[in-house]
């Protein structure tokens, strides 16, 4: 028998992959996409344990389980022991459910052959990865779609309005920002710098907020007070009084928003 390797440790990676997105979803817990890799792969790389005699104890039921349990670890990232217990069992018992139905597929079409725990001539094996690799796109375009609908429901229309023109922006209404001008107690929305031309803000008197953020970086930034702020939700607009921030940073990677909106705002 011949067996390509490369093709193995792929078919293995994309099961691997299936279980633990699959595991996931039960624990409803979101995990990384480098650390499902990371541990798909480590799954993927064990199997080759199994074609090799001098590696029999390799494959022992315990050492079979606690490589289960690294790849839960690596998965989730979670201190817990009792919750990495209860990750390590879903993920078993979704991997004997599968194997119980791959052998039952096979051996009920009588074309099947087990050796050492590997069955081969799997006509059905392609179908089945397939699925897999259906369900793999299919939930994370679910949970993509979702988080950019809650996105969305944080995402206001802004108007400002300076001296000579308009700029209207998207802003991200974050939470967490309490940031206020400490001497007229306004609030600050922060907005990139780059939208504004020297221009626009050049007759203005600048504001300098003092900021921290939670990895202890401070610092100050500059600011106007503009002579009118419309925040739009829902194309209903609400006139607030507030300063504008500058930052050199893009606020979101892929363009949804181009300001934050601190909390006091609303």
């Amino acid at each position: 028998m011949v067996i390509f390797l490369d093709v193995l440790i792929l078919e293995n990676f994309i099961v691997n992959t299936f279980l633990i997105i699959l595991t996931a979803d039960t624990l409803k817990i979101k995990i990384k996409k480098l650390n499902t890799v990371i541990s798909a792969m480590v799954g993927a790389l064990y199997v080759i344990t199994m074609l090799f005699e001098s590696l029999y104890l390799l494959n022992s039921l315990p050492i079979k389980i606690i490589i289960a349990f690294i790849m839960i670890l690596i998965s989730f990232q979670k201190k817990d022991i009792l919750f990495n217990i209860k990750g390590t069992a879903i993920f078993i018992l979704y991997s004997m459910l599968l194997a119980g139905l791959c052998v039952f597929t096979e051996f009920n079409k009588n074309g099947g052959a087990l050796d050492r725990g590997i069955i081969l001539n799997f006509s059905y094996k392609k179908l089945m990865i397939a699925i897999m690799i259906i369900y793999i796109v299919l939930s994370r375009l679910i949970i993509f779609v979702k988080d950019r609908k809650a996105l969305n429901n944080y995402i206001y229309g802004v108007e400002i309005v300076l001296d000579g023109s308009v700029k209207k922006i998207k802003a991200f209404l974050d939470t967490g920002n309490e940031l206020v001008e400490p001497v007229t107690n306004l609030p600050v929305i922060i907005v990139e710098e780059d939208l504004f031309s020297k221009e626009d803000i050049k007759n203005y008197k600048y504001y300098y907020i003092p900021y921290s953020v939670i990895n202890g970086q401070y610092g100050r930034m500059a600011a106007i007070k503009p002579e009118k702020i419309m925040v739009y939700k829902d194309d209903v607009g609400e006139e607030k009084e507030a300063l504008i921030a500058f930052c050199n940073n893009k606020l979101s990677q892929v363009g949804d928003y181009q300001g934050l909106l601190s909390r006091g705002i609303l």
